[in-house]
């Protein structure tokens, strides 16, 4: 394994110091800490009682009660620790490159039994199947080398919702009623606008949440564009005005000959195999009820219709507000920037143990997933720092590869040394804040990319 930057060691201590701050407590300091070491170490289980018992080997069970109360009942502020992670995270990001993307997605959680909030039998993309799970929505940032975790939420399935017994029992807050995936995911974003995260121009998403206007409309108000999925049934006209009424995406599909696709690539895949597909385009405007599109009044869009190899026909569809002066090439390498969610799912649930949790209660998810996205945001600033874009070795084609995530210890010799150093005194070096933004994103003129200045230094 290549040698990480210099100074791994004192960055991780004054990494503790730094989200430490927003814990009130001294125990529950330690303990942040305690359990942060846990996530990132060797250990093969990353739940509760094995990071206790690694910690604590004389006293597991005092060491385990201890924690758990800290993760499933202790009152800290899960949003303040999480920006704070994030702000150290987008230190290290936005050194090797800036932010260029925001992409919404969710993930699934495997479970057993009923008990877990917001655990049913759903569908989930991780299983490619419906089982029982929790499913979790997540917003990221890329900066089209790596990605880090900006927020993540768990989708609470109205079966849930509506249930006040079950509600009780796991501690759901009254405040949190029913929304829907893309509703979860559009607040997310306002509030990471809000803060002042920098989201780059590009917002991507799957057609579980591109198939809203809400989500597209949304991308427009943040000074964004979007590049998003659309279900077959999604109803266009044709730009160019020849239709006398609205057609569906699939109907579409079934008038363009074979000869309509061409094939582009976008990338090589972790084999060394490039990776290409049969795409057709058409400038479209997206249907809004009954009424005709008008010029000047509505904006049309790219409708992008791609046809996988061994499939019968097209079987994915994309809508796009980028540029008309955008290639077919360009178009199709943007949207598939989503698939950097996919390998940081696995890195999530393979090196810091993003679903090893066995609580069931909803503060208990929320500060478990709190810590995590922490430990992640620690790992994603090393793996900028260790291969900067253009630096030698940089794992440009899979910069998830885990080539450069810090090197394992034995927990146990080192939790005591660390937890040591990580009081509300520290002393730490300047790290960025985010900041609210004070107005609408300004778009530089002609170019539509957004400028923003969203960190200080």
């Amino acid at each position: 394994m290549p040698p990480l930057a210099p100074g791994f060691d004192a960055r991780l201590d004054q990494f503790l110091s730094y989200l430490g701050e927003e814990l009130p407590r001294s125990d529950q300091r330690e303990k942040f800490a305690l359990y942060t070491l846990g996530l990132l170490s060797d250990a093969e289980r990353k739940s509760i009682e094995p990071i206790a018992t690694q910690a604590e080997p004389a006293s597991p069970e005092a060491a385990h009660q201890a924690l758990l109360h800290f993760v499933a009942n202790s009152p800290w502020n899960d949003r303040a620790v999480r920006r704070r992670a994030l702000a150290w995270g987008l230190w290290g990001l936005s050194a090797a490159a800036p932010v260029n993307t925001t992409i919404l997605d969710d993930t699934g959680i495997l479970k057993q039994g009923k008990a877990s909030v917001g655990v049913q039998r759903q569908y989930t993309g991780s299983a490619g199947k419906i089982t029982n799970c929790q499913v979790a929505v997540t917003l990221c940032v890329s900066n089209g080398h790596d990605t880090l975790p900006v927020d993540i939420a768990l989708y609470l399935p109205q079966s849930w919702a509506d249930d006040p017994e079950r509600r009780l029992k796991v501690r759901v807050p009254e405040r949190v009623e029913f929304q829907t995936k893309g509703q979860i995911a559009r607040e997310m974003l306002r509030q990471a606008a809000a803060d002042g995260v920098p989201l780059g121009d590009l917002l991507l998403a799957d057609a579980d949440y591109g198939r809203d206007p809400e989500t597209r409309a949304l991308a427009g108000e943040l000074g964004m564009n979007y590049a998003v999925g659309i279900h077959r049934s999604q109803r266009i006209w044709d730009a160019r005005g020849v239709w006398t009424a609205p057609m569906t995406v699939a109907e579409l599909c079934g008038y363009l000959s074979g000869r309509s696709f061409k094939r582009l690539s976008w990338r090589d895949d972790t084999q060394g195999r490039r990776l290409s597909a049969r795409f057709a385009f058409r400038r479209v405007y997206l249907a809004d009820g009954s009424r005709e599109p008008e010029r000047g009044r509505d904006r049309p869009v790219w409708l992008i219709m791609e046809w996988r190899d061994g499939e019968a026909a097209p079987g994915r569809f994309y809508v796009s507000d980028l540029p008309r002066r955008w290639t077919r090439k360009a178009l199709v390498r943007a949207l598939k920037e989503r698939w950097r969610t996919e390998r940081m799912y696995e890195d999530l649930k393979g090196e810091v143990g993003f679903d090893h949790y066995e609580g069931r209660s909803w503060p208990g998810w929320n500060h478990h997933m709190s810590v995590v996205l922490s430990a992640y945001a620690l790992l994603v600033a090393e793996r900028c720092m260790a291969f900067p874009p253009g630096a030698p070795g940089d794992p440009s084609v899979d910069p998830h590869g885990g080539k450069a995530r810090p090197p394992r210890r034995r927990f146990a010799a080192v939790v005591a040394t660390r937890l040591c150093r990580c009081g509300p005194r520290s002393v730490v070096a300047p790290m960025p804040h985010l900041r609210p933004r004070t107005g609408a994103p300004e778009r530089a003129a002609g170019t539509g990319r957004t400028r923003t200045a969203n960190l200080t230094q």
